[in-house]
């Protein structure tokens, strides 16, 4: 019980530390937008997991079965996709921004294995860690594409609509 308390203050510590030391002041709204973005994400994405028993977290005194849920969903894993974003790589060639992407996906889900694998936080009832992998991926892309949208490139607007406005 001490080990999983242990873990769950690393990583409100992690996250903390992570977002104010790995975020630089220039890019907070960035990474603001894009933590907020994978919260939302992520809350849409845990409706149904919980629902068909892909992800339980077993119910019990302290640390509560909510507290970790609350910490990585809410919090530590939004704190690192902010710290991608903001770092990523936007121009440059394809296969060096796949591989960043699929760098920090795995050793997120590497993260996520140990944790359910080696302490009483997390069960995944019928999830592998392939799938674990695969969820995480697919957060990370849908999250990537939303902020994407949102901090379109402003030269890159306006030379589209001065195009349109052309012809």
């Amino acid at each position: 019980m001490l080990m999983e308390r242990l873990i769950l203050v690393a990583m409100w510590l992690f996250g903390f530390v992570g977002l104010f030391l790995f975020i630089p002041r220039k890019d907070r709204h960035k990474g603001f937008l894009a933590f907020l973005m994978f919260q939302a994400v992520i809350w849409l994405c845990d409706m149904p997991a919980f629902k068909y028993d892909l992800l339980r977290a077993p119910v019990r005194e302290l640390p509560k079965a909510t507290d970790l849920p609350l910490t990585i969903d809410y919090f530590f894993y939004p704190v690192l996709f902010a710290i991608y974003y903001v770092h990523r790589r936007s121009k440059g060639n394809l296969s060096s921004r796949i591989t960043y992407f699929f760098v920090w996906v795995s050793v997120i889900s590497l993260f996520d294995i140990v944790i359910e694998r080696y302490t009483d936080l997390l069960e995944y009832e019928f999830l592998k860690w392939y799938g674990m992998w695969m969820y995480i991926v697919f957060l990370f892309y849908v999250s990537q594409v939303c902020c994407n949208w949102f901090f379109k490139d402003k030269a890159l607007f306006h030379a589209e609509r001065w195009e349109t406005n052309e012809n």
